[in-house]
C-alpha cells in the first residue's frame, strides 16, 4: 500500500515539474454538472489571457455545492486567481461571462 501512494507522490511530482517546463498553468474549474467540450474551450481561451502567453490545462471538478455557475481558479507562481463565471443566454447559444 506504501508503494501506491508513493508512485501517486511521484506522478504528482512529474507532472508540476512537465507544466513548468511546458509552461503550462493549470486551471480547476468546478461546476454543477460536466461542461460541453465548447464551453471548456471558451473558459480555456479566456483563462490563457488572463495568465499570458501561457498554456492553460483545465481539471473539471464536480462540486454539488454549487447553485449555479462555475469557479475556475488558476494557481500562478505567486498566488491564485479565482474567477467566478455565469453562462448568459446570448445569440449564439450559451456562452460564459467572466
Amino acid at each position: 500500500m506504501k508503494r501506491v501512494d508513493l508512485i501517486k507522490e511521484i506522478a504528482a511530482e512529474f507532472e508540476l515539474i512537465a507544466n513548468w517546463l511546458s509552461e503550462t498553468e493549470v486551471a480547476t474549474v468546478a461546476s454543477v454538472v460536466e461542461l460541453e467540450p465548447q464551453h471548456l474551450a471558451e473558459i480555456a481561451k479566456r483563462a490563457q489571457k488572463l495568465t499570458g502567453p501561457k498554456n492553460v490545462k483545465l481539471k473539471t471538478v464536480i462540486d454539488k455545492s454549487l447553485l449555479a455557475g462555475i469557479i475556475i481558479r488558476i494557481t500562478e507562481e505567486f498566488g491564485a486567481l479565482f474567477i467566478k463565471a455565469r453562462i448568459c443566454p446570448s445569440k449564439g447559444g450559451d456562452r460564459f461571462q467572466l
